[in-house]
């Protein structure tokens, strides 16, 4: 799941992967390219002459072992060798599953149907059968590769770079898996907004975001943005009456991503706003952000949470995101959020839900859509954060992305969203337009 909503405002909403959003496309180029190396060549028509002799093969095996039920250790490695020399994933795959069922498992069998779910484009069910077999051998250096992809093939890069301290050089570097990098990742987004009511102008918003890999283990991301808007203040706050006003807010955030094992992850963050609302002084507002991620290979939960101060009003907000590929890979997977937030001693929930796929090698699809009425939000990690005169009602929202060649990632949004008008007490329409383009070493 590509970085599901970078856009602010409007943009799509966290999304599958809930790995740190400056990571996510990358991780998608990573895994397109990557299993092209793990899956080989497609069967020629010569190896197709041999399919009829290894499927005899293996009904007779199949046969024998189950009158036996005692499987043959040395007839079935032989067979899997020969399945995977010439590249019969789906007859590999069912041959070794069997040989499981009949209580034959060791790690060469793991690693191979670990290759053979790679090559079928099911990457979680290649981390259940690559990791059995590096906890059985630590030092397989083709289970941990393997792995590795794995992980990327689901957009983890934070347990991929983890598995991959191992690797040697030569295996680590093409995975974009190294230790200590400056600048990894730079990404520029624009995003324009239009309201269909009188006391709204057309607003504008850019974001520059920079990643660095600390170490294996440590990743941080940081993003400056600017937002500007014009906006109709209300009598008291007006310095000329009658006079529209533009809003102009910079903001500033950090967040740093550690990858404590394969499956947890914790993340801290800081996200400041210095606000002109149209006062003689700007207001300098800030929140916190910590949380806790656990992944499977089926599914993935964050539990968040932050708290400081906005418009000079206490603000908390607690999150909790759930993600789901029920095909094993990014060809299809759900993602929902629910979020509280907590502000002037009264409780704000909103809900989100959305879906996403992969319609090509190099496209990804993703909508969604959020109900419940909220004075503030933050989103992706802090990333994020709606803090304008007008609360949120409901919003929705499909987002493209495209890879690109030389590690270049672009991304189409469109939101759209209902707000109260905060002085009228009206309802209004903000639909919403914004690009990204990513560089990726």
């Amino acid at each position: 799941m590509f970085s599901s909503r970078r856009m602010r405002q409007t943009i799509l909403p966290p999304g599958p992967t809930p790995q740190a959003s400056d990571q996510s496309s990358s991780a998608h180029s990573r895994s397109a390219r990557n299993q092209q190396a793990t899956t080989g060549r497609t069967p020629t028509a010569s190896d197709r002459g041999q399919w009829w002799l290894l499927s005899l093969l293996f009904f007779i095996l199949l046969s024998t072992a189950t009158r036996a039920q005692q499987p043959d250790f040395q007839a079935t490695d032989s067979l899997l060798r020969t399945l995977a020399n010439q590249y019969h994933w789906a007859a590999l795959d069912s041959v070794g599953r069997v040989q499981l069922r009949l209580g034959l498992d060791y790690p060469a069998l793991r690693r191979r149907l670990g290759q053979a779910a790679l090559a079928q484009d099911r990457p979680a069910a290649a981390i259940n059968h690559y990791g059995r077999a590096l906890r059985e051998n630590p030092l397989d250096t083709t289970a941990r590769y393997g792995l590795a992809l794995a992980y990327l093939g689901l957009n983890q890069p934070g347990p991929a770079a983890l598995i991959g301290r191992g690797l040697p050089d030569s295996l680590r570097r093409p995975l974009h898996l190294n230790g200590f990098q400056l600048v990894s990742r730079v990404e520029l987004e624009g995003t324009a907004q239009f309201p269909n009511t009188s006391h709204r102008g057309t607003a504008g918003f850019f974001r520059l975001g920079l990643g660095t890999r600390l170490s294996p283990r440590f990743t941080l991301s940081q993003n400056l943005s600017f937002f500007g808007q014009d906006i109709e203040l209300p009598g008291f706050q007006r310095r000329r009456r009658g006079e529209r006003y533009l809003v102009r807010q910079t903001q500033y955030h950090a967040l740093l991503n550690a990858q404590l094992a394969p499956r947890w992850r914790a993340l801290l963050g800081y996200h400041y706003l210095n606000s002109d609302f149209g006062r003689t002084e700007n207001t300098h507002n800030y929140l916190a952000y910590a949380a806790l991620a656990y992944a499977r290979p089926y599914w993935a939960a964050q539990a968040g949470f932050y708290a400081g101060s906005l418009t000079d009003t206490a603000r908390s907000q607690t999150d909790l995101r759930l993600t789901i590929y029920p095909l094993g890979n990014l060809r299809l997977y759900g993602f929902g959020q629910a979020s509280v937030v907590r502000s002037g001693g009264r409780s704000f929930p909103h809900g989100l839900l959305g879906a996403g796929g992969r319609l090509h090698q190099r496209l990804w699809l993703e909508a969604y859509g959020g109900l419940g009425q909220v004075p503030v939000l933050a989103e992706l990690d802090g990333l994020y954060i709606y803090n304008l005169f007008d609360p949120l009602r409901a919003r929705a929202g499909a987002s493209l992305l495209l890879l690109l060649p030389r590690q270049l990632s672009l991304r189409l949004s469109y939101g759209a969203e209902r707000r109260r008008d905060a002085i009228s007490v009206g309802r209004y329409n903000l639909h919403s337009l914004s690009t990204a383009l990513a560089w990726t070493w």
